[in-house]
């Protein structure tokens, strides 16, 4: 059996520079895990909040999604990368200079600024959705989402160039690595540049780039609110907004396990190390399943190894068992997340998109910003095995209406 018709050349270089522009805003955000709460620390003097950085990077990318959606459907995806970059690298210049000079307001300023570039760069999977008719637009999805492993390798050299300069100048490593951040974000522009056209415009006329028997189910038939297609938006945004929250928990949560265990620093980030994994290094395979077989298996399989996943984390006794749940929880997240943005993609137009990735992105922020606080009130109030069930169940809540849905063919969904 053949494989499928090549890509696009347009289409394939602009989902190239779209996963570079990934790579570059993935590194850029690893910072905020990395030294957001060493930073909060060191302003407050007090670890109380340590992780403040991390929920106003949530809470901004919550408040200002829907609102960056509207822009990406009024201006098109590249002015809204365009304003994200600009964003982050505003951010990241207030972050460090807040760090050199102790102040708390600017630091926080800094972050909700930083946060909201980032939530603007996301776009970028509206745009990649854009390119790629319902055949292909797993693919499409999945090889852009394929560049956050290119950023996992650049930011620790980031940080190593800080480290050296910091010692040269007797600077805040920390501050230096933030203030670096421009190095990455200034290509960015160039590369966004360099996509053409917009990819909103491809979306309006892929019969210019695909043959008629890869455009099968490429206009949802009953338009932007049609009836039949209130059950796929619904089980996409359900989906998403549990494998987020339920992932961004359970991976918090996870280094508490195997500090009760006793592990080395050194093991607990081999595990983070292949949590992250989990989530981007099988991408592409994901993201051909969800053309082939649709994105009602695929999503639906995510949920349940993330519930799995979550058992093991919970329940394991020991550091293989957890690391594989890690792991688990993080593959599940790529299945469950690239499968429902597939399928919100796939009944949106591309009017009405942007708007549509920016309510699942605000929902999706507001549960992994709530779902951490609760798994840690779980975990005080009761223990670990607790946490594993209740990341299990949160995993599996939208499988009902994943189930109820009629998928036809990947991509067309029938009432």
């Amino acid at each position: 059996m053949s494989g499928p018709p090549p890509i696009p050349p347009t289409v394939r270089r602009n989902t190239l520079l779209l996963a570079m522009v990934q790579a570059i805003n993935g590194a850029g955000v690893q910072l905020v895990p990395t030294f957001g709460a060493i930073q909060v620390v060191t302003l407050l003097g007090s670890a109380a909040f340590a992780g403040l950085a991390t929920s106003l990077m949530g809470l901004s990318r919550a408040l200002t999604a829907y609102a960056i959606g509207r822009l990406s459907d009024l201006w098109g995806r590249k002015p809204t990368l365009y304003l994200g970059l600009w964003l982050a690298l505003v951010g990241a210049l207030l972050i460090g200079g807040a760090t050199l000079m102790g102040s708390l307001a600017l630091f926080v300023l800094g972050v909700l600024v930083f946060g909201t570039g980032v939530g603007a760069v996301q776009q970028m999977r509206v745009a990649a959705a854009d390119m790629y008719p319902p055949s292909r637009r797993g693919e499409g999805l999945s090889l852009v989402a394929m560049g956050s492993l290119l950023g996992a390798g650049l930011s620790p050299g980031l940080v190593a160039l800080a480290e050296g300069l910091g010692r040269r100048l007797e600077l805040s490593e920390i501050a230096l690595a933030w203030l670096l951040v421009p190095l990455l974000v200034l290509p960015g522009f160039l590369l966004v540049a360099s996509i053409r056209p917009d990819p909103k415009r491809i979306a309006q006329h892929l019969e210019d780039y695909y043959p008629p028997g890869d455009l099968q189910g490429a206009t949802p038939a009953a338009g932007p609110r049609g009836g039949h297609q209130a059950q796929p938006r619904a089980a996409a945004l359900f989906s998403a907004v549990a494998a987020q929250g339920q992932m961004v928990m359970m991976m918090a949560m996870t280094a508490l396990a195997l500090k009760a265990l006793e592990c080395s620093l050194s093991q607990i980030s081999l595990s983070v190390a292949l949590h992250v994994a989990g989530m981007f290094a099988f991408s592409w395979p994901i993201g051909r399943l969800t053309d082939r077989m649709g994105r009602k298996p695929v999503m639906g399989s995510g949920l349940a190894v993330a519930a799995l996943g979550a058992l093991l984390v919970g329940l394991g006794q020991g550091y293989g068992a957890i690391t594989a749940g890690t792991f688990l929880v993080g593959l599940g997240w790529s299945g469950a997340f690239l499968a429902a943005n597939t399928m919100l993609a796939d009944v949106t137009l591309p009017s009405e998109r942007g708007r549509a990735t920016g309510v699942l992105e605000a929902w999706a922020n507001l549960s992994g910003m709530a779902l951490p606080i609760l798994g840690g009130l779980v975990v005080e109030t009761s223990d670990l095995r607790a946490l594993g069930y209740f990341g299990a169940l949160l995993a599996l809540l939208p499988l009902p209406l994943v189930y109820r849905l009629r998928e036809a063919a990947p991509g067309v969904f029938r009432p």
